[in-house]
């Protein structure tokens, strides 16, 4: 028999301890709602296998969005850490790969909106060529183009994300109405819609500048 202090097999524990069911580790093969479900239910062992199985993917979505890999990484990180702090943010009706994806993209939208009233250029812009001239303009024209280009991110920021996206993927990325449906989760048809729509916007709004 134990002392005063010893505490019987199977006695709760103390006030503020975290308690679970001990469970089986997460098969391989689970899904990647099942997975989702046991994070809900305080299980690392899951987290640990969807960001094996998603950190590549939200990488290279957040890389093709800024045109900067350091950014995406960090993107990727920050769009995991939101899920591990708030798992319950997750609705289990939603595919996981469509809802992970729609936080790396507002993610990749903040940052964007940040760049744009700091009045930085993205590295995709001057890396493509697709937002000014293909070579660094005559010093006597450096101030006009960089206003110009100033104007036309601040114009790209303020599109709708879905017509951002489009644009950006497309006109800045060079990526084809079927890739740029595969990133953002939908068919090609709606993104060239969205297109359509973000070069009538950006015509207007720069209408005496391009």
């Amino acid at each position: 028999m134990g002392g005063p202090g010893a505490e019987r097999a199977g006695a709760p524990a103390g006030r503020g301890a975290y308690t679970q069911r001990p469970m089986d580790p997460a098969p391989a093969s689970a899904t990647d709602e099942a997975l989702a479900a046991r994070i809900r239910a305080g299980h690392r062992d899951a987290f640990d296998l969807l960001v094996r199985r998603w950190r590549d993917r939200i990488v290279d979505l957040a890389w093709l969005l800024t045109g900067d890999r350091d950014a995406a990484e960090d993107i990727g990180q920050e769009t995991f850490l939101r899920f591990l702090r708030r798992p319950a943010a997750y609705d289990p009706s939603r595919p996981f790969g469509a809802w992970i994806c729609t936080v790396a993209r507002n993610l990749c939208h903040d940052r964007f909106r940040r760049e744009s009233t700091r009045g930085r250029h993205t590295q995709a812009a001057s890396e493509n060529g697709r937002l000014g001239p293909p070579h660094p303009p005559s010093p006597p024209a450096a101030a006009a183009e960089a206003e110009l280009q100033e104007k036309l991110r601040a114009a790209i920021a303020d599109l709708p994300g879905p017509f951002r996206d489009a644009y950006v993927l497309c006109a800045v990325r060079g990526l084809s109405y079927e890739e740029a449906g595969q990133v953002c989760g939908c068919p090609g048809k709606p993104i060239s819609t969205r297109m359509a729509r973000a070069r009538t916007r950006l015509l207007k709004r720069m209408e005496g500048w391009l």
